[in-house]
């Protein structure tokens, strides 16, 4: 009887003492009441590790740069990623402080679930050595002195790029602290964002989805692969940049929000490094609770039967010196960003133009933003009956970038004056798409324009999507605005 109960008492404890050790080896998360501080001292910085890669590229002309083993460098930074909704996947981006960062990072691991153990604010303690660190902007040579912002990344070398940190090793390399603190997002707007924000967390006030993304879900339509990509505008700019979110993510099939508020979200570059992207952690991060949308006002007649016989404006090119700027006829051009600008272009072979056309294009240019605007002189809309507008475009390539009619009724006529104007869509008016055979020319549709009111000014404006490798081209021509 005694042998018995003995034996009961040891198989007890040895059952107990097998799963505080199976609790201590990972297999569990640690309670955050039990996390044992680490006696480590952080001596490196996110801003040292991405310093460190640009003199190696300086000095040798490697793209990784490989910290020595045996240096015991750390450096400290905040988690800012999640996966406990499946939006990021082996991977975690830190920044060096809770609140107004001056760097990020993204880590590469071989490792899932991390949520239950690096949860959001939580401070962690990365041992450097033996680590890889790498850049990618999308570009083929990934140079980490250019202009092109991107994006650094660490994890364990493997051949001549950086990928995952073996999960064997996961632990060596990340140290957490008991230290959580909330994430206070950098309130910011698309135009001043930089490389530095890359890998931090943004926050951006009035924003909303454009209306050709209302009714879609985040990720779950049926052109969505691996990721789906959506267009946030930021109200007080017009600016756009896109939300990734995976398709593996437990939220691909919500439709997304209507209204506009904040986003908060991880700045990062999709998978190709191709553009800037915004990651929502989960879909709480977008505070769309405000059912005023910023929408642009719209000057929406439809279309028209018949055009007027009396043409207020006209404009075919052909008196327009080649390879220059637009000028001339009444054309307001300017360019608002980067160095791009409508000029006069003829050309033959697969892409012609009709004569001489009116080009923009970003391709290739090395400008982070391009925004460049062609406006027609003042149209008066009261005193005519029966105004029509009609023309033609054409692209090579459109890729991602857009090409857009508007109409102002208080522009000053000033190039200081366009940026504080009120500028509305045309929306009937059809403009060649990246989808379009970019050899073809396509026509606008004759656009009725006899409920607009006021004297009014229509205006072609270029924008660039940032990335110079995919800035595509449109071609303008046989601009005709009539009245009866």
């Amino acid at each position: 009887m005694k042998t018995t109960k003995m034996h009961s008492i040891v198989c007890y404890l040895i059952s107990f003492f097998a799963m505080v050790s199976c609790i201590e080896d990972g297999a569990f998360s640690i309670p955050d009441s039990i996390v044992v501080e680490p006696n480590i001292v952080a001596n490196s910085s996110i801003s040292a590790v991405k310093a460190a890669l640009k003199q190696e590229f300086i000095t040798n002309n490697n793209l990784t740069y490989t910290f020595r083993e045996g240096d015991e460098l750390y450096l400290e930074g905040y988690v800012i990623s999640s996966d406990a909704a499946g939006n990021f996947y082996k991977k975690l981006v830190l920044q060096d402080l809770p609140e107004n960062p001056t760097a990020g990072i993204e880590i590469l691991l071989n490792k899932t679930s991390l949520s239950e153990t690096y949860d959001l604010g939580r401070k962690i303690y990365l041992l450097l050595d033996g680590l890889s660190v790498a850049y990618d902007d999308g570009a083929f040579d990934a140079d980490p002195t250019n202009t092109t912002a991107g994006k650094y990344i660490l994890g364990s070398l493997d051949g001549q790029r950086v990928s995952n940190i073996p999960s064997t090793a996961v632990e060596k390399h990340l140290v957490r602290s008991g230290t959580v603190k909330e994430i206070v997002p950098q309130i910011i707007a698309l135009s001043t964002i930089t490389e530095a924000h890359i890998s931090t967390q943004i926050q951006l006030s009035t924003t909303q989805f454009i209306k050709a993304d209302l009714g879609k879900t985040f990720a779950g339509e049926a052109n969505d692969q691996f990721d789906g990509f959506r267009k946030l505008i930021e109200c007080e700019s017009d600016k756009i940049i896109k939300l990734q979110t995976s398709t593996f993510a437990s939220f691909k099939s919500n439709v997304v929000p209507t209204g506009k508020g904040t986003a908060t979200l991880v700045l990062s570059k999709d998978y190709t490094s191709a553009f800037l992207v915004g990651i929502a952690n989960t879909p709480a991060n977008l505070v769309f609770t405000n059912p005023e949308r910023c929408d642009p006002i719209v000057l929406d007649c439809g279309l028209a039967a018949s055009e007027g016989t009396t043409v207020l404006f006209f404009e075919d090119f052909e008196n327009q010196l080649s390879s220059s700027f637009i000028s001339g006829n009444g054309w307001t051009h300017f360019i608002a960003a980067g160095s791009e600008g409508w000029e006069a272009y003829t050309a033959t072979g697969s892409n012609p133009s009709q004569g001489v056309s009116a080009r923009v294009g970003a391709y290739n240019s090395n400008d982070n933003s391009t925004v460049s605007w062609l406006i027609t002189p003042k149209i008066d809309l009261n005193n005519n009956t029966g105004i029509t507008l009609q023309f033609q475009t054409s692209n090579s390539y459109a890729d991602d970038s857009s090409l857009a009619l508007l109409f102002s009724n208080d522009w000053d006529g000033t190039t200081s004056g366009i940026d504080t104007a009120t500028w509305g869509d045309v929306p009937r008016a059809y403009i060649t798409q990246n989808t379009d055979a970019f050899s073809n020319w396509y026509d606008s549709g004759l656009v009725d324009l006899s409920c607009g009111e006021g004297s009014t000014y229509f205006a072609f404006r270029y924008t660039g999507s940032g990335n110079t490798n995919e800035d595509g081209t449109y071609e303008l021509d046989n601009i005709i605005i009539s009245a009866n």
